[in-house]
């Protein structure tokens, strides 16, 4: 059981940190949103948060959104749950992760 939850734990992780990493940029520069870069970050954030799960997305309001009124999409709103959830989430995966690792 525990080998099947790091299965589920360790690719929801990683594409969480690829968010982060992907973010970061916007975060500290809101205004490359209106550059081709800015919108091709904003993309992977979105096309990650996909990756990550529908319950996870679910469970943050936000999955649908994103998959099915993607044009109508709020950046500002992505990156408010970048910066305000994400790290909590992360964290919450990364202990989990690694107490199943652990074997406890």
């Amino acid at each position: 059981m525990s080998g099947d939850l790091l299965l589920l734990l360790t690719p929801l992780r990683q594409a969480l940190e690829r968010i982060e990493r992907k973010a970061c940029p916007l975060l500290a520069n809101p205004g490359l949103l209106d550059s081709e870069e800015g919108q091709d970050l904003l993309d992977v954030i979105c096309m990650q948060f996909l990756v990550a799960g529908d319950a996870l997305m679910r469970a943050m309001g936000f999955r649908d959104v994103i998959a099915h009124q993607y044009f109508d999409l709020d950046a500002e709103q992505v990156l408010l749950i970048c910066q305000e959830a994400l790290p909590g989430v992360l964290e919450a995966i990364r202990t989990l992760e690694a107490s199943r690792k652990e074997g406890t």
